[in-house]
């Protein structure tokens, strides 16, 4: 009998995934994305991976409907340059009645169109903001050109306050020593969950050249041992919106997902 392979990543969130653009400007130090078309299989270069641009084709053509939830973005974020195809790409997955994770490491502008032109589908849209840290340093330093804690934050309530449904993702956990303050902060703004997980395959991923790097690498690794993660789960266990991605889970011996894009 075959062994069914883990579930892991997107696949814990949504059985689908979309996007339309190619390239991030967020330039975040662990991005499997980039790691995979820049340096695995050299595709695009880095460069041109930082400079992003749309394939405005894609963004505004029709989409089929499909079963399930689908994730929008998964390879890029959406960004004031792109806010316009990225927009029309989402009507467009909207008006054929699917049901959207957005996933974004927040612009408010970009939140802000958004909500306003979704409104008549709030209820095909959960949004989950990646917020892996209250400190800006490290938000710099592993996500250098992403919009730092207080307009993440500030997002994470304007779409709330819109009545839209809400979550948040702690993946990569960038500061494990707070992220139980992280969690009581966004909490009341959450209407979902707040998943936690892992910095993954940091070794393979994120590039060490300088004394920095290899400092906030070991910070990362010292914070995320099978120790510390019991720890965290410790103080965050009986938090109802509290879910774990694989990767704890594979620490604390939970039971993973067996389905694709079951979400819990």
């Amino acid at each position: 009998m075959a062994t069914q392979k883990r579930i892991s990543g997107t696949k814990e969130w949504a059985k689908h995934v979309a996007n339309c653009v190619k390239g991030c400007k967020h330039k975040c130090k662990y991005c499997y994305a980039r790691h995979i078309m820049v340096e695995r299989y050299q595709k695009i270069t880095a460069e041109e991976w930082g400079n992003p641009v749309a394939d405005d084709k894609k963004a505004h053509s029709k989409q089929p409907k499909k079963l399930g939830t689908t994730m929008f973005p998964t390879t890029h974020d959406i960004f004031p340059e792109v806010l316009e195809p990225c927009l029309a790409f989402l009507l467009n997955l909207l008006t054929a009645g699917n049901d959207v994770l957005i996933v974004s490491k927040p612009h408010l502008e970009c939140i802000k169109a958004i909500c306003d032109a979704c409104k008549d589908y709030k209820k095909q849209i959960l949004f989950r903001f990646t917020i892996g840290a209250l400190d800006d340093d490290i938000l710099s330093y592993w996500e250098p050109n992403a919009p730092k804690f207080f307009e993440r934050y500030e997002s994470l309530k304007y779409a709330f306050n819109a009545g839209y449904a809400t979550s948040v993702s702690c993946e990569p956990m960038l500061d494990s020593k707070n992220v139980v303050e992280l969690f009581r902060i966004l909490e009341p703004s959450v209407t979902d969950s707040i998943w936690i997980g892992k910095l993954n395959k940091i070794d393979s991923r994120v590039e060490v050249k300088t004394d920095e790097d290899r400092q906030q690498v070991q910070r990362i690794k010292d914070g995320q041992t099978d120790e510390k993660i019991w720890v965290v789960y410790n103080a965050l266990k009986d938090e109802p919106k509290v879910k774990w991605k694989e990767s704890f889970k594979a620490v604390l011996g939970l039971k993973l997902a067996d389905e694709v894009g079951l979400d819990e």
